[in-house]
């Protein structure tokens, strides 16, 4: 049996285990608030993110069905790193801290699965570091464009994609005309902001980018199946 179904029976067979469904805009979790249970996301997505003391919001990533909440907390021991933010309906199941630790039969086998998905997000942070100070902002806008094509994952405005960018909105409005110029991209028809028009013109401007997506060692457990 893979570690992948090991961690899911470990969810489902504990006997602090809670089944809960969250509605959109609810948070799972919020930065530097105290956080007591592991969570596994068996439906929906949300956002992860950080509130910078500039003002400015960074965000990390997008959690999926299979991705875990709590990791980081339950080996340092601390409060929220992070806060986490539904943008779908999304169910968990959640086991408490205590239990996990408690539970000696399972703990060794649940460490190297949850120590195995921390080296992924630290590799995930390192490449988007990396994307950030190596590629123009056309190029990342490409990568976002073809990454975030569900709409329930794009940025709520403008401004709010400035700060995901981790750039201005002056620079963030001039890239936008770039990509919409090449045919990359395109007015929603409501104006409320930008849309994929093309693919294959933003397949070739994010060419390098999607390339080192394809080197991120990430094994999500999708589908979810109890």
């Amino acid at each position: 049996m893979s570690h992948v179904n090991k961690l899911v029976n470990f969810f489902s067979e504990n006997p602090s285990k809670l089944r809960r469904k969250w509605a959109k805009g609810d948070f799972l979790s919020r930065e530097g608030e105290s956080f007591n249970r592991l969570l596994l996301i068996t439906s929906g997505r949300c956002r992860v993110f950080r509130n910078m003391s500039n003002g400015r919001t960074i965000l990390y990533r997008i959690y999926i069905p299979g991705s875990i909440l709590g990791d980081i907390e339950l080996f340092t021991g601390g409060p929220a790193s992070s806060s986490v933010q539904c943008i779908t309906d999304i169910e968990t199941i959640s086991v408490s801290m205590e239990s996990i630790k408690n539970n000696k039969d399972h703990y060794t086998e649940l460490l190297f699965y949850l120590g195995k998905g921390l080296a992924s997000k630290l590799i995930e942070n390192s490449l988007s570091e990396a994307m950030k100070t190596s590629y123009s902002l056309e190029i990342r806008l490409a990568h976002y464009y073809l990454n975030f094509s569900d709409s329930s994952l794009t940025a709520d405005n403008l401004g709010q994609l400035a700060e995901w960018m981790g750039c201005s909105y002056r620079h963030l409005t001039r890239s936008l005309a770039a990509l919409n110029l090449k045919g990359g991209i395109k007015k929603k028809v409501d104006g409320s902001g930008w849309t994929a028009a093309d693919y294959n013109i933003l397949k070739n401007i994010a060419n390098y980018a999607m390339e080192e997506d394809r080197n991120i060692l990430y094994e999500p457990i999708l589908p979810f199946n109890e």
